[in-house]
């Protein structure tokens, strides 16, 4: 008997089934978890891993057998949210859950105040925040508002959070989707901290070499079930995705389209006052150009200031050899210019509204009658839902909101809105972020159907692979400037890394 065996669980659910209408999001699900272990939670968007994670918080009830909390019977008391916290299991969001005008002390004892008789004792509770931080070994400013800090700090003051109310149970859900490497590294560092001390963590991630970086286990869903569990020690990257979707994902990359035109972007002395400078860049016809650079290379802020929003110093653009400027994003999409935003819930949709409304949004002129006083609803409905099918999206009817579709299917409409509006020339800012390995495969096919197609794709990611994959150029930024341009078989993990260093 192994010694994790003679444990017992902090989490154990066996027998449990959801199901929402004409959905069955859990099926006879039975899952546990043990003190000072990381488990892996791993799946396809719309899997059941979110459905099993509120299950576990108490924000979802369902059909369950037997559900033991640290040994205790919950499953006839009521079990909720609040009884959950208590328990000491918490969540650390990738989307924060932070009031953003509170400072850090605020926020993470919001709830649990300490109080000096009438007043809050805020003496006291700066002291238990900067112990929780040494505990961490993490260092940040505590008496400014939480939006003033870096992501990466703010996503400490969650963690700290959860480790106020004296969490058994952390889940890790998205943690490090919007952060850079170094801090990453150092929610690894703070993820063995936490298993040194005898608490379990179930940690979500599509970034499937994080879960080979610090996992001990894994338990994979699809459809709805638990199909595999193990010990991560004893699989591979290419085991987990046959696992995850069913069968082996060979070619994720399609073959690099190689019948390019000419020209058909040129920018000339590109600057901006602190972003970049000097830059020189073309893209033809047909052609995928990826642009590398670690954070603050100035990458987001040089593909933005192509779609106009993003002040510009100076500096030309040329389209299709004549000089145009783009002032405004309203001049972009005029030329038919799109941009695919990284943060696609903030930027690229309206979630509260249907995929109708979204996918049309850019494209009502196309709509208007009578003088533009109204709108041919008929005309838009129909030509919403013929895009949906081309991008081939998961979805029950176009009236449903957008908010409720996986990671995959709204990047579908966020890309199917300017394909709607006939662009040409479009540009992703990391286009699979948050989406998962399936999810990326067929971004990756869209995006050669619409380079053969005759469109023209700039393409900014922090993942190497898939700059490599994808791209028949890429461009290198070392502190605003590009600091070289590699082809061919010289796209490679090497070159690249070594130009994004400033070597």
């Amino acid at each position: 008997m192994s010694d994790r065996a003679k444990q017992r669980p902090l989490i154990d659910i066996k027998g449990c089934s959801v199901t929402f209408p004409n959905v069955k999001a859990l099926d006879d699900v039975s899952f546990t978890l043990y003190p000072g272990e990381c488990l892996a939670l791993a799946g396809e968007n719309g899997a059941g891993k979110s459905t099993l994670a509120k299950i576990i918080i108490g924000a979802y009830k369902g059909d369950i057998k037997s559900f033991e909390v640290d040994g205790q019977d919950v499953l006839n008391k009521n079990y909720n949210v609040k009884m959950s916290q208590q328990m000491g299991i918490a969540v650390v969001h990738q989307e924060l859950q932070l009031i953003p005008e509170l400072n850090g002390i605020e926020n993470i004892f919001i709830g649990n105040y300490t109080k000096k008789g009438m007043f809050v004792d805020w003496k006291a509770l700066k002291r238990k925040a900067q112990e929780i931080l040494e505990f961490l070994q993490c260092d940040i400013p505590l008496e400014v508002p939480v939006k003033k800090l870096r992501m990466a700090e703010q996503q400490i003051i969650q963690l700290a959070k959860a480790i106020v109310v004296k969490a058994k149970v952390v889940i890790l859900d998205e943690l490090t989707a919007v952060l850079q490497e170094s801090d990453i590294e150092n929610i690894f560092r703070l993820v063995r901290l936490l298993k040194a001390q005898g608490i379990g963590i179930i940690y979500i991630s599509h970034r499937l070499d994080e879960i080979f970086e610090v996992c001990d286990r894994f338990s994979v869903m699809c459809d709805g079930k638990l199909t595999h569990s193990g010990n991560v020690a004893d699989i591979d990257k290419d085991k987990l995705i046959t696992m995850m979707i069913g069968r082996e994902l060979k070619q994720v990359f399609p073959k690099v389209n190689t019948k390019l035109g000419e020209t058909v972007l040129e920018l000339k002395n590109f600057t901006s006052e602190k972003a970049f400078k000097n830059i020189d860049m073309t893209l033809k016809k047909g052609e995928v150009v990826g642009i590398a650079g670690l954070v603050g290379a100035g990458k987001t802020e040089l593909i933005n200031s192509i779609f106009g929003s993003y002040p510009l110093k100076c500096g030309n653009l040329f389209l299709n050899g004549r000089k145009v400027k783009i002032k405004s994003p309203i001049d972009a999409v005029k030329n038919k210019i799109a941009l695919v935003p990284d943060e696609r819930k903030r930027l690229g949709l309206i979630l509260g509204a249907d995929i109708k409304t979204n996918t049309s949004l850019v494209s009502l002129r196309r709509y208007k009658r009578l003088r533009g006083l109204f709108l041919d609803h008929k005309r838009e409905a129909k030509e919403a839902f013929l895009m949906c099918e081309k991008m081939k999206l998961n979805y029950s009817s176009i009236n449903q909101k957008a908010g409720k579709l996986s990671g995959g299917n709204q990047q579908k409409i966020v890309i199917g809105k300017w394909l709607l509006e006939e662009a040409e020339i479009i540009i992703f800012d990391e286009p699979t972020r948050g989406i998962d390995v399936g999810a990326k495969s067929e971004i990756y096919k869209l995006v050669n159907q619409l380079t053969q197609e005759g469109k023209s794709v700039i393409i900014v990611s922090p993942e190497l692979e898939e700059l490599i994959g994808l791209s028949n150029r890429v461009y290198i930024m070392f502190e605003g400037r590009f600091k070289g341009c590699v082809e061919g078989d010289a796209i490679t993990q090497e070159n690249i890394i070594n130009k994004m260093l400033g070597v």
